[in-house]
């Protein structure tokens, strides 16, 4: 991990007819990755454009099928079992599937298509049997026919009925009555009809039986038209004598019970054809068709000639015995060629990391920042330790490191069960990160213990050393009890003018916070003064780390000028300032208190930049300050005017003015391509059989770069200023480290104190009210101390990673290293399948 893997420009020959075999065999090792050479074609245009779309019309219709299992997964979906996915990686594997897929998807339509018809009709006729069974369609066929009435009756949504009733009085004036009711459910009737009835959603069926009589053919046309408007669906408009609405009822009734049985039937056709001939094979379809999708925008990025096609990948040193043996042996038997080529000067190879399920977390921690450059540092490295460190920093306490410790640790557990499992999104990110959690929980554990805080509370895991300090008075030596803070307060029977003794001896506690402080009114004053300086010298720590990454990211590319007038001045003003600052705070630490209690960092500090001279409250930590103190600020001052200003500009300058870039072309690009990248080139095109030159120039062009020495000056300008301004806003920044730090620790002592300890000390308190404070209190923690401010302090390590740590030698203009890979395309299969590896 601490830099990128070698890397090798090869161009690789195939053989046309075998080029998919050989792809499948590349992308089972995942270590190819190919170069676009028909970047200025049109997608469409490609030589393998056609296959692509073949496989997305295959990923089409298994979304349809995805979407009818979500219909059917409660009655068949669990019952399914799903055959293995070793027949995706055949030659004639999509082939195969497309053929296969369209004949079900065009006999599951008709299926579907008979399905949905005969639905439709059985609504239809269900609502008809109704009207025909209604009391008021009885009353009305029963005198209408004599009495000349109209009638027209139907269904309408119970959603509009209202709206019906009222619009209905209006059109017609009164001159029409209305007859409604709810249309009855299906289950209330008999067994055919009910089970069909069962499939259809409440909405389907959730409507209104609506019969309107009138005596005006002009008032039955506006009733019609109203009705249509609003959804309804006309079913009589016809009046029925009373033996043609028996008859018709009749028949309605045996027709409902002929459609119910059919349609049930077809149900069983739809559910019988996914789950014995479409679910089983989904998985199989799903990953031939991305797998070979894949491949065939692999085979997309290939020169295609008469007989061969030739590529030009990136593969890692470490990769490339293997690949031949691979190649040798396999289907082409050493019909495929690999040539190693050159890599021109210009051309920055992909960046390529070896990780595992360790380490993966963290590197993506970093990639997400940015890829790392070819060959420069990586800070993933450094992250393993660093970011969880400076998280515990944040998030000291024993309770809650070890609620994090135990829940990575249960993650670990059972990794192989949960990597079977279809998780929720929120989950799935937990899962990932459970190495990172693991090393969060036992950093901010080893901080809770080094802080003496858990929940709130304090331990006495090693003895107090204020247990050794006794008042003096006249009548001899007491004992100072826990109640003691400030002074002698007459509990402990000492007086008034007693005196600690100084005799009496004083030793450090073996780790930790001394518990004594737990009662101290002096406490908050502790913590607040140790957590600021600890943050600002981890700050100048973790800053002069990245520093002295800087400079061997520029020792490993040759670049000294950066070295001499970018690091070693970086280094001697840093040092010379808040390199300085923090050699004050250790020394305070270790100063006697009497002396240090007079010296104020901040006023120290402060005067530093703006009073050289000292001033009248000056007051010395060590002999010789004073002049020490105003060397180091000439030092700083002379090391960023002069040295990080003017130097690298002349430099690059005479550097460009010698070889007369701005001025000849032909020059820039025979530096830029050797003698030997040339005729490694010319080998590439005569082992195809032409001259192949032309081809790799456009796939690796030469940049064009005028040199313009304003531009130059003012980067370097806006650089020095940059670091100068920054040294302070990032010292400042890591400030962050105490800030969150305390509030933590502040608002667990205030959750304990309120929701525990004061419902406990109330006298006479039930004990109904003291567990609610518990529960109120571990829902507290549980979500706002181990949740919210687990995820704040996170963020807050992250941003201390991404800005002040990385920006002092972190290039991350990088690309990264994507090959051809099977086992990519198998979980990107997974992931539209809905499963997990």
């Amino acid at each position: 991990l601490w830099r990128s893997q070698d890397m090798k420009l090869v161009s690789v020959t195939f053989e046309r007819d075998k080029i998919k075999k050989d792809m499948l065999l590349i992308g089972r090792m995942g270590c190819v990755q190919f170069c676009d050479m028909n970047a200025a074609a049109q997608a469409f245009s490609k030589q393998y454009a056609g296959e692509v779309r073949r496989c997305e019309d295959v990923l089409r219709m298994l979304r349809f099928f995805k979407e009818q299992e979500g219909k059917w997964e409660p009655e068949i979906g669990w019952r399914v079992k799903e055959i293995g996915t070793e027949g995706a990686f055949h030659e004639r594997a999509l082939d195969e599937t497309e053929t296969e897929v369209k004949s079900i998807t065009s006999e599951y339509h008709k299926t579907l298509e008979n399905y949905q018809q005969l639905s439709s009709n059985w609504i239809n006729t269900y609502e008809y049997w109704q009207l025909l069974d209604a009391a008021h369609v009885r009353e009305v066929t029963g005198g209408s026919e004599e009495s000349g009435l109209g009638l027209l009756a139907g269904t309408i949504p119970s959603s509009k009925l209202a709206t019906f009733e009222r619009l209905a009085y209006r059109c017609t004036r009164g001159y029409c009555k209305l007859h409604l009711s709810e249309l009855p459910k299906p289950s209330i009737m008999e067994t055919a009809i009910a089970d069909a009835g069962e499939q259809f959603k409440d909405d389907d069926l959730d409507r209104y039986l609506f019969i309107g009589v009138f005596g005006s053919q002009s008032v039955g046309s506006r009733l019609k038209r109203l009705a249509q408007s609003m959804d309804a669906r006309i079913l009589l408009e016809n009046n029925l004598s009373m033996e043609q609405r028996v008859n018709e009822e009749r028949e309605q009734r045996q027709h409902i019970v002929d459609i119910s049985k059919m349609l049930m039937k077809s149900r069983e056709s739809l559910q019988s054809l996914l789950r014995t001939r479409i679910l089983p094979n989904m998985s199989l379809w799903t990953h031939t068709a991305v797998i070979h999708k894949g491949i065939a925008h692999t085979m997309n990025l290939l020169h295609m000639r008469t007989h061969t096609a030739i590529g030009v990948a990136w593969v890692p040193s470490s990769k490339m015995e293997s690949l031949q043996d691979a190649l040798r042996s396999g289907v082409s038997r050493g019909d495929t060629v690999i040539t190693v080529l050159e890599t021109p000067s210009h051309v920055s190879p992909p960046t390529y990391f070896e990780t595992n399920q360790y380490t993966e977390v963290f590197q993506g921690i970093v990639s997400s920042y940015g890829v790392p450059r070819y060959k420069e540092v990586n800070p993933g490295v450094f992250t393993i330790i660093t970011f969880p460190w400076l998280f515990g920093v944040m998030y000291g306490d024993i309770g809650h490191g070890l609620i994090i410790t135990f829940v990575a640790a249960m993650f670990i557990l059972y990794e192989k069960r949960l990597m079977k499992q279809s998780l929720n999104e929120l989950v799935e990110m937990i899962f990932s990160a459970r190495y990172l959690l693991l090393f969060m929980g036992l950093f901010a554990t080893f901080y809770g213990l080094l802080y003496n805080d858990a929940f709130g509370l304090m331990l006495e895991y090693s003895s107090s050393s204020f247990d050794m300090l006794v008042w003096q008075s006249g009548s001899g030596t007491i004992s100072r009890p826990a109640q003691c803070k400030d002074g002698p307060c007459g509990i402990c029977g000492a007086p008034e003018t007693a005196t600690m003794d100084s005799t009496t001896g004083y030793s450090a506690p073996s780790f930790g916070v001394d518990v004594a402080w737990s009662g101290a009114s002096k406490k908050l004053d502790l913590y607040n003064s140790f957590k600021m300086k600890s943050a600002i010298v981890i700050g100048i720590c973790q800053m002069m780390l990245g520093l002295v990454l800087q400079f061997c990211n520029n020792r490993y590319f040759g670049d000294w000028k950066h070295i001499y007038f970018g690091f070693i001045p970086e280094v001697i003003f840093l040092t010379c300032t808040f390199g300085y600052m923090s050699f004050l705070i250790i020394l305070k630490w270790v100063s006697p208190f009497q002396t240090g209690c007079k010296v104020s960092l901040l006023e120290t500090m402060v005067n530093f930049f703006l009073n050289p001279g000292g001033g009248p409250n000056f007051h010395e930590l060590f002999a010789g300050q004073l002049g020490i103190q105003q060397t180091l600020l000439g030092f700083a001052a002379i090391a960023v005017m002069p040295f990080m200003l003017f130097p690298i500009p002349y430099i690059e300058w005479k550097y460009h003015s010698t070889h007369d870039y701005a001025d000849n072309d032909s020059d820039r690009e025979s530096t830029t391509l050797v003698p030997q990248e040339m005729q490694e080139m010319r080998a590439v095109g005569q082992a195809g059989g032409e001259d192949n030159n032309d081809l790799l120039q456009s796939l690796f062009p030469v940049p064009e770069y005028i040199f313009d020495m304003q531009e130059v000056c003012i980067k370097q300008i806006i650089h020095a200023i940059e670091f100068v301004l920054g040294s302070v806003s990032n010292t400042a920044s890591y400030l962050r480290l105490w800030a969150l730090s305390l509030a933590h620790a502040q608002l667990s002592e205030v959750f304990l104190e309120f929701l525990i300890m004061l419902p406990i000390e109330q006298p006479g308190q039930p004990t109904a009210f003291v567990f609610a404070g518990f529960t109120v209190w571990l829902t507290a923690t549980l979500g706002v101390l181990v949740g919210m401010e687990a995820l704040s302090a996170f963020l807050h390590a992250l941003r201390l990673h991404w800005v002040e740590f990385q920006n002092k030698f972190y290039i991350a203009d990088g690309t990264m290293f994507m090959p051809l890979d099977i086992k990519t395309l198998e979980e990107e299969a997974n992931e539209i399948h809905g499963t997990e590896i």
